[in-house]
């Protein structure tokens, strides 16, 4: 009679341990900076390989703030990047607009010393070879600009539900 019941024990065993890791996986990837991209402005990323979320002042109700962070990829996700066609080089018009937009959003940070020193370490590098894209949503943006070097995405996303876009950027 022991013998059903360590068998039952183990397939119940099995199925707590399976949808603990599908609980897992799915908040992992409703936490991530690819879900918010994804729910806030339609841009769907590859999975990175690190993600790494240097500052976020976001307010859960009502969901507005900065947040910075940056997507790190290996190389076969890095092609599939490259190929993304919304992607814009950075020529010499962009070039001072995109770098007055990294350096508004390096004015927003906080004065905490730890975020500054995560930031300094990952300072967007833009460059004649960087591509950027600007996507608005309603009152809402993100910039992502890309490194083919660095094989990097760089992602600054702005959510604001009561006011108009308090920072310009040219399409």
């Amino acid at each position: 009679m022991r013998k059903p019941s360590k068998g039952i024990s183990v397939i119940l065993f099995i199925m707590v341990a399976f949808f603990s890791f599908q609980i897992i996986n799915v908040y992992q990837y409703f936490s991530s900076v690819r879900s918010t991209l994804k729910n806030n402005f339609s841009i769907d990323v590859p999975k990175p390989k690190h993600e790494i979320k240097i500052m976020s002042d976001i307010q859960r109700m009502p969901a507005e703030g900065r947040a910075y962070s940056v997507l790190e990829y290996d190389e076969n996700n890095a092609k599939k990047l490259k190929d993304f066609s919304k992607w814009k080089l950075v020529d010499k018009e962009s070039k001072d607009e995109v770098n007055e937009f990294v350096d508004k959003f390096k004015d927003c940070l906080s004065v905490n010393n730890n975020e500054k020193v995560e930031f300094n370490k990952y300072i967007p590098q833009v460059r004649e070879k960087t591509l950027y894209y600007f996507k608005p949503n309603k009152n809402d943006y993100a910039i992502l600009l890309f490194n083919e070097d660095e094989k990097r995405i760089y992602v600054l996303e702005y959510i604001d539900r009561f006011e108009k876009y308090s920072m310009s950027f040219k399409n």
